[in-house]
């Protein structure tokens, strides 16, 4: 297991509240994604939304618990999403391999563009006032997440360590 530097400050383990409220938000936001690129089809299918659902999936939902939550200080605790309990029980201790968790990082901003992307395209191909409504819906939601995330990094025992802490270095 690789060494971090651990803030002092940070939180051992994080309040179910904010678990779950950091999920419930997380879920809404990707199936915003979902719901605005719907229309992108190949035939019946809803082929963009499928993928993106596939790739978080499988990204996300697999390959960072193993790369990144398995190597973490949260390893089996309540971090601010719960990953790191849910990667104890999907994976053994320092599994995965931190500098590939990192490049797998680059996993969250496709997550955040590709939705608005494809729902522009779907404008153009075809206007619809769901699709917009979601664009709109997607992109405040994402400014809401990102200020959520400096709060949960503000308070991670990783925040000085994790290459993806949206916390600074201003309380070190």
């Amino acid at each position: 297991m690789d060494q971090w530097e651990v803030y002092e400050g940070g939180l051992d383990e994080f309040p179910w509240w904010w678990v779950t409220l950091e999920n419930v938000q997380l879920l809404v936001y990707w199936g915003v994604g979902f719901l605005g690129m719907y229309w992108l089809k190949a035939g019946a299918w809803p082929v963009a939304s499928l993928l993106y659902a596939a790739f978080i999936v499988v990204v996300v939902g697999i390959a960072l618990k193993k790369h990144n939550c398995s190597t973490c200080y949260y390893y089996g605790r309540w971090c601010h999403l719960g990953w790191g309990k849910l990667a104890a029980v999907m994976f053994a201790r320092d599994a995965g391999n931190r500098d590939v968790g990192a490049k797998l990082s680059i996993a969250y901003p496709l997550i955040a563009f590709i939705p608005p992307l494809a729902m522009a395209v779907s404008l153009v191909i075809e206007f619809r006032t769901i699709v917009l409504v979601c664009l709109v819906v997607y992109l405040a939601w994402g400014i809401a997440q990102f200020a959520m995330r400096k709060k949960s990094c503000a308070r991670c025992k990783m925040r000085y360590s994790c290459r993806g802490s949206a916390a600074g270095e201003a309380a070190k």
